[in-house]
């Protein structure tokens, strides 16, 4: 906080500081250090066909600046998740409890200096590192019971992070469980990986859900795949950044550094996607896309992505049918909505 001195004029202009007029201080003002950000961190999910649960043990972040040796796991500011006593401890969070906005506190208002991170680490702890280690701190469930859920080297690398100076800040690390969780082993297992997992700022992000009329679900080529909850029923909604012009390609989920197949140069990844699910009190047929930061985006929906492997690209068609896409305008703060009706 600055201080201020007041001068006033009381017949003889007298000169501030209670010094005589003949005196000059030529001391530099006193400033009030920048107090240090308060930053908190926390997890939400986008879900994912025919897993019921998604359970994770987390203990820490780490934040690396540029100087820290990136070779070096170890190094940068370490941010353990604590307990009510203000001990370090572990958080076990099932990420299907936090879809449609909803959001689970890990690290709550601590000191983080302003400044550019190189990467922020989300770090696991008992993961198992192959399809036979222990589901004791990692596993899913899905239809055919436990499986073990791995982590690479228990840290998720999520990229760069950005602080400000603003006095609190809150992020929120977004799973696309659809794009970070990979089936392996034959099915035997699960892995857990960053892509698909995004920090957005939790101040300048919106929503994005609507409903999708029940004949759009087979009206579409390659569409007679019957809507079933818990499997893969291809119905899907996918969102992508911008205004997609006519001369580009919707991608389906892929993973750019490890895909194999050809992948022409007019395709486009999807920001994000959902599933469509049944709501069975309406219902309707629903969809929901949170945590999107504020812009303009494009909407489609495909009644066709069965086996949409989130490792390759799979040509996909999207949309399908062809008109059920739709340009949207993403508010801080605001649930847009956008319906998808049979034309």
């Amino acid at each position: 906080m600055r201080t201020f001195q007041i001068c006033f004029l009381s017949g003889l202009l007298i000169s501030c500081g209670g010094g005589s007029s003949s005196s000059e201080d030529n001391s530099p003002p006193v400033v009030d250090p920048q107090p240090t950000p308060l930053v908190s961190f926390s997890v939400s999910d986008a879900p994912v066909d025919a897993v019921t649960s998604v359970n994770v043990t987390f203990s820490s972040i780490t934040l690396k600046s540029v100087n820290d040796d990136d070779e070096d796991d170890e190094s940068g500011l370490n941010i353990p998740i604590l307990d009510d006593n203000g001990n370090p401890t572990t958080m076990t969070i099932n990420l299907m409890d936090y879809q449609d906005g909803e959001q689970k506190l890990i690290i709550d208002k601590a000191e983080v200096n302003a400044g550019k991170y190189t990467n922020l680490i989300l770090n696991t702890s008992g993961c198992p590192q192959n399809q036979n280690g222990s589901t004791e701190f990692c596993w899913v469930v899905d239809n055919d019971g436990i499986k073990t859920l791995k982590t690479p080297s228990n840290k998720l690398k999520l990229g760069a992070v950005s602080v400000s100076t603003a006095s609190e800040q809150a992020f929120t690390i977004e799973f696309n469980l659809r794009s970070s969780m990979t089936v392996t082993a034959g099915g035997a297992s699960y892995n857990l990986k960053p892509h698909g997992v995004r920090i957005v700022d939790g101040t300048t992000v919106g929503s994005l859900s609507g409903t999708v009329d029940v004949n759009l679900l087979t009206a579409g080529e390659g569409c007679d795949t019957v809507y079933e909850e818990g499997v893969d029923h291809g119905k899907i909604i996918y969102l992508y950044e911008g205004e997609v012009t006519s001369e580009a390609v919707m991608g389906d989920e892929y993973d750019l550094d490890i895909a194999q197949n050809e992948i022409p140069e007019n395709v486009i990844q999807p920001y994000t996607s959902d599933s469509v699910s049944l709501d069975i009190d309406s219902g309707t047929y629903n969809y929901h896309l949170s945590q999107l930061p504020a812009g303009d985006y494009t909407v489609a929906f495909s009644c066709g992505a069965v086996g949409d492997d989130p490792e390759e690209y799979d040509s996909i068609a999207i949309a399908n049918p062809s008109n059920q896409l739709h340009n949207v305008t993403i508010e801080a703060n605001i649930g847009s909505v956008i319906n998808f009706t049979e034309e």
